[in-house]
């Protein structure tokens, strides 16, 4: 009897928060090369695992011209239901708001206010 109940309590009890790692491509011919290592957030509830939040960093993948940088960072947080996401990237002063697919083949246009609606694809690492 005791055994049974502990198979029922099971799912009840606290896990440890799982990582979610994403690689991408950011860019409007995919010049930066996007990696993000997210932890699930703490406002997750009875919907474990779906809002996640971590340091994003970019690489450019091409020439740099005079005054660009070839590495950025920032932040990124996510709200994930299975494929589907929705979620916003800081990268110094833009503000990018983006849904999407969580695909390599799944273009989503990040609206980032001055900056414009720049492409971005994200997937599972």
């Amino acid at each position: 009897m005791r055994a049974h109940l502990l198979f029922v309590l099971l799912p009840m009890l606290p896990t440890t928060a799982k990582a979610l790692e994403l690689t991408g491509r950011y860019g409007y011919v995919g010049e930066w090369a996007l990696s993000a290592q997210l932890t699930a957030t703490e406002a997750n509830g009875p919907r474990r695992n779906r809002d996640f939040a971590g340091p994003v960093s970019l690489k450019h993948l091409a020439l740099c011209g005079p005054g660009e940088v070839a590495e950025k960072s920032g932040t990124l947080s996510l709200r994930r239901d299975g494929q589907r996401y929705a979620a916003m990237l800081t990268i110094g002063e833009d503000r990018c708001a983006v849904s999407g697919t969580l695909s390599e083949d799944g273009v989503a246009f990040a609206d980032c206010g001055k900056s414009g609606k720049i492409p971005l694809r994200l997937w599972l690492k």
